[in-house]
């Protein structure tokens, strides 16, 4: 199998297949899978983790086309001429939020719906949920679009409880996860590339059992735990909080993570 993409899909669908007996190519135009979301200190995590469990990981190359004849695929060819066998291709290189309807309907519309944090649209009376929200997130002072079931499970509480006219607003810190493997992880918080300065590790980075935070002048923005379990809780207080942190306790396993703000007994 021919994985086109090394982002969350494509690497979930690599780890399945790999558990499974499939021979597996991931193809990535970048330099690292995950490298936009996760930065290069923890892309490099995966992309060994896949490597490991025998993926064939071909970065920095593009597709030129899927090969095949009579509707059946058998191959992809890159831009350097390489052509990789395949018995099936699995295309995942991002999502386009289906905004015609909205668009249509005269709502505002940009990477997604627009909304307030009541996920109210620029029309009075029209909410938006879900992958297709770009939301405004009164923790985060910004528009966020979250592509992660954890939003369409739980904004739909704040658009009704906005339309029945009572208090709301979706201000849930971003969470995902993934498991890949014998890797299981999840994120809390919302680190865009660029955005943050310092990337800290807490615990054993080669035995794939830490957590990574990334922070912007000594407030944590984002955490992921890898292997670590029961953690999600007080990394999404840190983020809440937007208060310093003592690196140096941030990064030691010894030191609960609720103890780590400056101000912390």
């Amino acid at each position: 199998m021919a994985v086109v993409g090394a982002g969350w899909i494509g690497l979930e669908t690599a780890s399945a297949a790999r558990a499974a007996g499939v021979e597996v190519t991931v193809l990535e135009m970048a330099e690292l899978p995950l490298l936009r979301v996760l930065g290069r200190e923890v892309a490099q995590v995966f992309a060994d983790l896949h490597r490991d469990h025998g993926v064939d990981l071909r970065l920095g190359v593009q597709v030129a086309e899927l090969t095949g004849s009579a509707g059946t695929v058998d191959g992809v060819r890159l831009s350097d001429g390489t052509r990789i066998d395949a018995d099936a291709v699995i295309v995942g290189v991002g999502i386009r939020p289906n905004t015609g309807l909205a668009q249509a309907a005269g709502l505002q519309v940009d990477n997604g719906i627009l909304t307030d944090e009541r996920l109210g649209t620029s029309t009075p009376g029209v909410y938006a949920a879900g992958d297709v929200a770009n939301a405004f997130h009164p923790l985060l002072d910004r528009r966020i679009r979250v592509e992660h079931w954890a939003n369409a499970l739980h904004q739909p509480q704040t658009a009704a409880r906005a339309m029945l006219g009572r208090e709301a607003a979706y201000d849930r810190v971003p969470y995902f996860f993934s498991d890949q493997y014998d890797l299981g992880m999840e994120y809390a918080g919302y680190a865009e590339p660029g955005g943050y300065d310092q990337v800290v590790f807490r615990g054993d980075v080669g035995a794939r059992e830490f957590v990574a935070f990334w922070l912007a002048r000594g407030r944590v923005l984002a955490g992921m735990n890898v292997n670590i379990w029961d953690v999600t809780e007080p990394i999404q207080a840190l983020v809440r909080s937007g208060q310093q942190v003592d690196i140096s306790k941030l990064a030691d396993p010894q030191v609960p993570i609720e103890s780590v703000l400056h101000n912390a007994e």
